[in-house]
């Protein structure tokens, strides 16, 4: 008998920013603001199933509890400083094949236009890796930076979240 697998069926991808006077709390924020603080959060790496189709957000009903898979970035940061986190994704392989795809995360006290920048050539590097000469198709990316408010802490958070 062959052991069942956990392939996702969807993915939504979604951001928000926190501020407070807690770091924690900022965090927390941040989540809430992408609508995903009440799931139990679970890290994974950087693979988009064949055939997981993309959806919006208000499409998913997540309940409060529910253990998520999700790919991650998130900035922390104190008052004054800029702090960015962003995702970006996209298949490999030819358009019509319905290939797998990779998703690249980068986070930390850069600008939008430097996260951009860094996660479009990360994402070029990874292809390169797997399928010599093989093109990313349909590249994706969601981007959060902000300049932390005076007196308070901050958080962004992006997030690819996997539907079962």
């Amino acid at each position: 008998m062959e052991k069942e697998k956990l392939i996702p069926r969807a993915f939504f991808v979604t951001s928000g920013v926190g501020m407070d006077f807690e770091q924690a709390i900022a965090f927390d924020l941040a989540l809430r603001d992408a609508g995903i603080s009440e799931c139990n959060l679970v890290e994974v790496s950087s693979i988009l199933p064949a055939k997981a189709e993309e959806i919006e957000r208000s499409a998913v009903m997540l309940t409060p509890g529910e253990i998520t898979f999700c790919v991650m970035s998130r900035a922390d940061g104190n008052s004054g400083e800029v702090i960015g986190a962003g995702i970006g994704y996209g298949r490999i392989g030819r358009e019509n094949e319905n290939g797998f795809g990779i998703i690249c995360e980068h986070h930390g006290h850069y600008s939008r236009e430097f996260l951009v920048a860094k996660i479009s050539e990360k994402l070029y590097k990874m292809a390169e890796t797997r399928i010599h000469d093989m093109k990313i198709e349909g590249k994706k990316l969601e981007v959060k930076s902000v300049e932390v408010e005076v007196g308070k802490f901050g958080s962004a958070v992006v997030a690819l979240v996997f539907v079962f």
